[in-house]
């Protein structure tokens, strides 16, 4: 017969029930606490002063539970719990590991004595989801490493919400950023990384694992922010001094000398050497070589090279430096392989070289186009159309003149961007799966928009010349692209009523126009087929409609009817 402690909890609680329905419960109770010791005498006086303060007997109860737990599993980490008390109790609690209130008493031991178990236990473990998510870490890892395919079903999760995560795509997007070394610190602290970092610890055979399942959804999913997951990763395990992770990486010099370009905002002879260096008997199409090309997608570090290519462009006209061109046709170079990075890694082939038309046609376009820029002359129709033309094709090319348009708006060069902005509009992509293209063109938009919050918000309405040349021409336009487009311009609307002062100087007739823009995004939006967009969509409106109530006075309504129509139809 089994002894009568085996009934308490856990599974026998169908036992304690027919106890109970078969005697008087007072009778069952007492009789419990006496055959277990639990018969503390005054245990009346403190209940009833409990129950004058409100508490349940289940809230008293599991206030006992819990301490209880906490003095044995202080118990179990102090030093004088050895293996042979780990063997005496660790068979009697695992039974009860399922229970959530049980959990702390054999997880601790667990923790303690991980060596000691058995392959069984770990099976068992596994097998149960809620129980393997509350183990310590030390057991996960064990388990992960004798199932690779169990460890990238957990971490799956966690790379999607890195990829969704707003904050990390709007660093992401942002072309130029302020403080660079801020960008940095974010991307590398940010609580995923953290828990990512965890995980790993420094254990290189789970590095070498997590980075293997970033590659095979990178295969599936080309995203630069996989790239840039890639990146820190690593570099975060530098910056610890995790020898044993970052000396089995082979894209560790690389990852590092980019690094240093981007930190410093410098790139010059001595560090493309470096660079160089890297790439010594690396053979295009190998996995290490689509690695590398992985490395140069991640956005930071493509952003960095193509605004260095602008620099070198500009620096060029007025110099006689003969290395110039080829610091563009390297960084060139890298940009290609950062476009290709996704067949590179899915389909293991060779990239292919830089289209010569980059060197015959668009290097030229670009100088042609600075040169006019400079002297306020018009830029020649060939100019424009070749850089339209690799605009279409290229990434490289697409990267460099947004950097360059970019560059343009930081300088209030209406010209400039009245003549660029329309390119932008005639090669948008048109198909789901052009990511790069698509990520760079979104960049741009994103960074352009959040500039003219920043230093031009009012000028988008008042000023006849930037309404037209940023919102009629380009932004009203740009909302026919897909539902993000209609977000961003919606999001500058909103920012015109957020801010109080361009607010109040806001006129009857600025409130026309905003109203007839808003409606206009409102009607596109309507017609996207994409009904995951709409939630997104109807909070950017809500915030706008929000905004606008807050900020303007009776005599200024703004009640754009097709945006209330759209919300009202999804409320």
């Amino acid at each position: 017969m089994s002894s009568p402690k085996e009934i308490l909890i856990g599974p026998a609680d169908g036992t304690i029930k027919e106890m109970l329905s078969q005697a008087n419960p007072i009778d069952v109770i007492q009789k419990i606490q006496r055959d277990y010791g639990l018969e503390v005498r005054g245990m009346d006086v403190p209940y009833a002063l409990l129950d004058l303060c409100g508490y349940t007997r289940f809230e008293i109860h599991l206030a006992y539970l819990d301490a209880l737990n906490k003095t044995i599993v202080a118990k179990i980490k102090s030093a004088s719990f050895q293996l042979a008390d780990f063997q005496d109790i660790f068979d009697r609690t695992k039974k009860y590991i399922g229970l959530p209130y049980m959990q702390p008493i054999p997880m601790a031991l667990l923790e303690k004595f991980e060596p000691h178990i058995g392959e069984d236990v770990l099976e068992d473990l596994k097998a149960d989801e809620a129980v393997f998510n509350n183990c310590p870490l030390n057991i996960k890892k064990r388990i992960w490493k004798k199932d690779e395919v169990f460890f990238q079903q957990q971490m799956l999760a966690m790379l999607n919400d890195y990829h969704h995560d707003d904050t990390l795509k709007e660093l992401a997007m942002t072309l130029k950023p302020d403080n660079y070394q801020e960008v940095l610190e974010k991307r590398r602290s940010h609580p995923i990384m953290m828990r990512i970092m965890e995980i790993i610890g420094g254990d290189a055979t789970l590095y070498r694992m997590f980075t293997d399942l970033v590659r095979i959804v990178f295969k599936a999913t080309p995203y630069p922010s996989l790239c840039s997951l890639r990146v820190d990763l690593l570099m975060n395990f530098h910056d610890q001094d995790a020898t044993q992770i970052y000396e089995s990486d082979k894209c560790h010099r690389l990852i590092w000398s980019l690094d240093t370009c981007v930190r410093n905002q410098n790139m010059d002879n001595a560090i493309v050497a470096k660079i160089k260096e890297c790439f010594d008997d690396v053979k295009n199409g190998t996995p290490l070589y689509g690695d590398f090309a992985m490395v140069l997608m991640d956005p930071l570090i493509s952003n960095f090279l193509s605004s260095s290519i602008v620099r070198w462009l500009r620096n060029g006209i007025d110099s006689k430096d003969a290395t110039l061109d080829e610091l563009i046709n390297y960084n060139a170079k890298l940009l290609n392989l950062a476009q290709h990075a996704p067949s590179a890694i899915a389909d293991e082939i060779k990239i292919p070289k830089l289209d010569k038309d980059l060197r015959t046609h668009f290097w030229q376009a670009m100088i042609s186009w600075i040169i006019n820029e400079k002297a306020g002359a018009t830029v020649p129709s060939e100019s424009v159309q070749a850089i339209h033309d690799l605009l279409v094709k290229n990434d490289v090319a697409r990267k460099t003149f947004v950097q360059y348009l970019f560059e343009r708006a930081g300088e209030n060069d209406l010209k400039t961007l009245n003549l660029g902005l329309p390119l932008l509009l005639q090669t948008l992509p048109r198909d789901e799966g052009e990511i790069q293209h698509a990520t760079t063109y979104k960049s741009f938009v994103f960074s352009l928009i959040n500039d003219v919050i920043k230093r031009r918000i009012q000028d988008v309405v008042i000023d006849r010349r930037w309404r037209q040349t940023i919102m009629d021409h380009f932004l009203i336009k740009l909302i026919h692209w897909n539902a993000w487009a209609i977000e961003q311009v919606v999001r500058l609307i909103a920012a015109l009523f957020a801010d109080p002062k361009v607010a109040f100087n806001l006129s009857a007739d600025h409130i026309l126009l905003l109203t007839d823009w808003a409606n206009q995004c409102a009607a596109q939006a309507m017609q996207e087929q994409d009904e995951s967009s709409k939630p997104n969509l109807y909070n950017a409106f809500e915030n706008m409609l929000s905004q606008a109530h807050q900020h303007l006075d009776e005599s200024r309504q703004f009640e754009p009817a097709t945006v209330i129509q759209f919300c009202t139809e999804l409320a």
